[in-house]
Parts: structure tokens; sequence; C-alpha cells
């Protein structure tokens, strides 16, 4: 063991295990002295996710590719880009990584110091209606568990071959139900080691960002049109759309429309190609940046609807291309990593247009909120994302809608105006995504029973792997997660 710490107060043991045996005895020492444990990565989650009670379990040195034991990868899934990576790699160094293997990432968050167990076990994703989610890369997964018990899991159809597998400290689980409840699993079944993904080919993308009146953009949300090309019939590989929740001049919704498009060659790009809009981009990375926005917040709100229009309309690119991490990299961390949102993902499947009507009527709240001396600090956003197999994720079984509505920290009154869109979104069917806050979850069980039809599937492996809710904290405590829908 590298480090373990005991801070005074009300601060945790903080330890920073450097292989898996550090973590397995962290776990047995945890469970031994009856206290919780909880890993985190890079602490981006706006909920309460990621916080610790007494064992935090700093996953930094745990950041490297690891081999990959190609005898013991069935036959039929050895043709694919399988890599082995431990769980506290940042997003950006894994990507950096994959770059030089010339592999990549299929989707990610728009930006990239999450850690990739972090990333995963809250469902992060991008945006595509034909792209997964960041665990739909995820093939198998090495869990330390109750016991200091070290399980692989996988699929029932996993890639690993029973017959060829001799880790004798590991033991191999191919089980669909233990899989899909455990690839999100909001780190309540124990630590997360290492994951088996999938990765692409490298490819590359054009982002091209246009903007529109929402007169526009939404009929052709309605009729899903805005995710295909001009012939009707071939897809567009991502689309998202930032929307002024404030009237602009003409009486409309100011909207920037992201698109991303496949390139087939690697692309001969100019010198304006190969950037984004410079000026916005340095200023997203600069604290001055936070700090005039936040001052502007508190000192003269009214510019805001004003200054988010202008900030919209100088986000037009003629067009960016570049390897497809780079693409889906969204920039502006500085800021980004500073702001406090909602996040709800609402069902797309039968022409459902349900996030439509919360949209508009978080715009009807945010002129609301305006007269009340309550202000928007940033654009709402859309994002859209394919269905997934795991059991707790928002988008499972269907392809969905998410509602982002970020604001910067230090806005006033926030927790107010989240809590006033959160009721609006969980009116009109949507879900809250995990990472982000979901207050409004406090106390309804039954909207989580409702939401989650594998809810009890996940709750049992929950109970399973944490009888003594060693890895438990105060998020799955307030939902009352693993007890859902019990009589206790």
């Amino acid at each position: 063991m590298n480090t373990i710490h005991k801070f005074g107060g009300r601060m945790p043991y903080y330890c920073i295990p450097r292989n898996l045996q550090d973590v397995v005895e962290l776990v047995q020492r945890a469970e031994n002295e009856n206290k919780r444990i909880k890993a985190v990565g890079s602490g981006h989650s706006f909920s309460d996710v990621a916080l610790p009670e007494v064992y935090l379990v700093d996953l930094k040195k745990l950041n490297a590719l690891l081999p990959l034991d190609n005898n013991s990868i069935k036959p039929e899934y050895r043709q694919l880009n399988l890599v082995h990576v431990q769980g506290g790699m940042t997003v950006q160094k894994f990507n950096r990584k994959m770059d030089r293997l010339d592999l990549c990432v299929k989707n990610m968050g728009g930006i990239d110091n999450q850690t990739l167990a972090g990333a995963i076990s809250t469902g992060t994703h991008g945006t595509g209606l034909g792209l997964p989610s960041f665990p739909g890369m995820v093939r198998s997964i090495l869990l330390v568990t109750h016991g200091g018990k070290c399980l692989r899991v996988e699929p029932t159809n996993g890639i690993t071959s029973p017959d060829q597998y001799h880790d004798t400290n590991v033991e191999l689980v191919q089980n669909d139900q233990v899989f899909y409840s455990a690839v999100l699993s909001l780190g309540c079944f124990g630590i997360i080691y290492s994951f088996i993904l999938e990765m692409e080919d490298m490819y590359f993308l054009e982002e091209t960002k246009k903007c529109y009146d929402w007169s526009y953009v939404k009929p052709r949300l309605k009729d899903r049109s805005l995710f295909y090309e001009e012939d009707g019939s071939t897809p567009i590989r991502g689309v998202m759309v930032q929307v002024n929740p404030y009237k602009n001049k003409d009486g409309d919704h100011t909207c920037i429309v992201v698109r991303h498009r496949l390139l087939n060659t690697r692309p001969h790009r100019t010198l304006g190609d190969a950037t984004r809009n410079w000026i916005s981009s340095i200023l997203g990375r600069l604290p001055l940046s936070y700090l005039v926005l936040r001052r502007i917040a508190r000192r003269k709100p009214e510019k805001l609807p004003g200054m988010i229009d202008s900030s919209l309309r100088s986000l037009q690119d003629k067009r960016y291309e570049n390897k497809g991490y780079r693409v889906l990299y969204q920039g502006a961390e500085y800021v980004k990593i500073r702001a406090y949102d909602s996040e709800f993902a609402f069902d797309m499947t039968d022409n459902n247009n349900d996030f439509i009507t919360a949209l508009e009527e978080m715009f009807d709240k945010a002129v609301e909120n305006k007269e009340k001396g309550l202000f928007q600090t940033a654009p709402m956003g859309l994002r859209f994302v394919d269905r997934s197999p795991a059991y707790l994720s928002p988008e499972y079984g269907r392809q969905v809608a998410y509602i982002d509505t970020p604001f910067i920290t230090g806005t006033p009154k926030l927790d107010e105006i989240l809590y006033g869109y959160q009721e609006i979104m969980l009116k009109h069917n949507g879900i809250p995504h995990w990472g982000k806050i979901n207050t409004i979850l406090d106390g309804k069980p039954e909207v989580i029973e409702k939401y989650y039809p594998e809810l009890q599937v996940w709750q049992k492996y929950f109970r399973e792997f944490n009888p003594k809710k060693t890895f438990s904290n105060k998020f799955s405590d307030r939902l009352n997660l693993g007890f859902v829908g019990m009589v206790v």
C-alpha cells in the first residue's frame, strides 16, 4: 500500500492503492472495521454519488494499460479491438494512449478529465442516436467486492473462454444479469480495478455548427429529420442542440445545431478546418472567463440573456475536422468543470416528443424566474443517445433525448432554479442522470421503480455484493438504492 492517511474532523481515510492486492486489502479492512469505502476518480460528478464517508480510495495510481490475455479470449472475439485498462486512468490519458495504437473511443462526453471508472459507473454519454453511452464499450469488468473477492464479470456469452481461463485469483462470472447490473453500479457493488473495452479503428469526424431559430429546429426534431442528411435517409452520426431559453430580438430562441459526420478518408485540412473557433476555445480555458461570468451573474444578471445569445452565435464555425476523440471533446473545460446542472433523459421511441414539451415549458419557467431576478447563466442543451442494456441506465431499452440545464457555480439561488426545472422534466416523464443533480428523486421510490424495470434484479446483486453496505454512501442512502420497494 502506497498511502493511507487519516485526516481530522469528518475527513475519511485517504488511500492510494498501487495494485490489485492493495484494493483487496482495503476492502477487507473496511469490512472488518464495519466502515464504508468509496473509490473516487476525478470528482467530476455534480451529484453526491462520489462522496466518501470513511475510506476514500484514490485511483490515480491505477492508470495503466494492462496486458490482454489473448489466449483466454474466445476465437470469435479476437478480431475485436480489445484493450485492458485500469479504472483510474482519465479519459484524456486513455484517448492519447489509444491514439498511439491507432484506435478511438466510439463515443464520449464533452470533456475528458473523468476517470474511466467514474465515467462508466455513472453512465456518462455523448451524442448520437446510433451511438452508445460509455458503458456500451465495456466487455469485461474486474471488480473487487464483498470480502475482498475478485470477480471478472462478463455477459453470458462473454469474451472469455472458461476453458482457457486460468487466473485462480479472480473468479470468472459470465451472467447477463450480473454484468448489466455491475456495469452501471454507481460504485455500490465494489471497487472497479480494470475494464476490457472494445475500441474502434481510428476514424475522423467533421464537425459543423450552424445557427438557427427554434422555430426551424423544433419541427425537425419532432419528425426526426434533423438527424438525417437532406436525402432523408442517410443518418448523421451525431447531433447536438444548444438553445437560449430567452427569446431573441425577433421573438424566437437562438439555437446552435452541432453535427458530427464520419469522414471516409483522412482529411486534408486547411488551417481553418484544423481548429475550432479559436476565440471561444481560448476563453473557455481561462479562469478569467469563469470569474467574469460569475460576477455578471451576481452584479448585473439582466445582461445574461443577451450574453447567452451572443455566445451561441459566436460558436458558429464553418467546419472542424480531426480525429474522432478530438472532435467529440468539446473543450471549455475550465468553465465546464465549474458547472452545476441537472440532466434528464426522455424516451424518443414511437415518435415520443415529451422532451420538446418539457423544454418549452422550461423556456416559460426561465422567463418566470427572470421576473423574480433569477437568471440562466448558460444555454440549455439537447443530446441524443442510443438504447442501453445496462439496467440502471436512463436509456435502458430505448433511444433517448437528454435535456441539460447547466449553470456556473455561484449562480444566485441555483438550487431553487434547478429544482423547478427538475419538477418540469419529471412531470413530462424525464429520468435524471445519476451523475447530475437529481434531488427531485428524494422520497419518490415509486418513480425509480417506474422508470427502471430491471431495478429489482439490480438490487438483488446490490445486496449480494454489498451485504454490509460497505460500498454504499449518502447518495445510495438518500435514494434507498438496494432496497427500493422493499418493506424493511
